[in-house]
């Protein structure tokens, strides 16, 4: 069961040259995506965004960023305020998630600072658990100036799941799909088109 998720939608798509959150892909705007996946599973499902008047027509609650800094150390510590318990982010340019990874990563969570899966050696932060233990980490993090996610990970009980623990078959990877580039996009249609 998933209780709480997050759509981290606060990036800058500096490599898209333009909002590829709203990009239209298979009938739907990119972030539709993973909205559509989690919707179906999550009790309560909340997009972070610095601008959430551009994501009305999601029909989703959207909490905006608390900080200017634009960053997933901030769009994560958001979710984690507005929850004040554990929650499974994921990127808004990750069409293809998955919510049984997301039940298992919430699973492994329970105990730890986070669970955050390591595919096929990388590492993914924003497909990924975070406890309200985080809140004081993070905090001090940017209080700091330091918005590396991996530095506040040295500093926490965090839990790695590799591809074994996370997928249930080798087709299962194309979850880890984010979109960065046009070149990006047009790679992942055929799944997009196909769901």
């Amino acid at each position: 069961m998933i209780r709480n998720a997050a759509i981290m939608a606060g990036g800058q798509s500096r490599r898209f040259n333009s909002d590829k959150t709203l990009e239209v892909i298979g009938g739907h705007r990119l972030i539709e995506y993973p909205a559509m996946e989690l919707g179906k599973w999550a009790d309560r499902l909340v997009v972070v965004a610095k601008d959430c008047g551009k994501y009305s027509f999601l029909d989703l609650p959207c909490v905006q960023d608390e900080q200017e800094q634009q960053c997933p150390m901030i769009g994560i510590l958001t979710a984690l305020k507005h929850f004040g318990e554990e929650v499974f982010v994921v990127a808004a340019d990750t069409p293809l998630v998955n919510s049984a990874h997301a039940e298992k990563l919430l699973a492994a969570c329970k105990g730890h600072d986070a669970a955050v899966p390591v595919i096929y050696g990388k590492t993914h932060p924003l497909y990924a658990c975070y406890a309200p233990s985080m809140i004081p980490v993070f905090e001090k993090q940017v209080a700091a100036g330091n918005f590396r996610l991996m530095n506040a990970f040295a500093l926490s009980d965090v839990v790695y799941l590799d591809e074994g623990q996370i997928l249930a078959s080798e087709n299962e990877k194309i979850s880890f799909i984010n979109i960065n580039t046009k070149d990006d996009l047009t790679a992942a249609q055929d799944y997009l088109k196909g769901e």
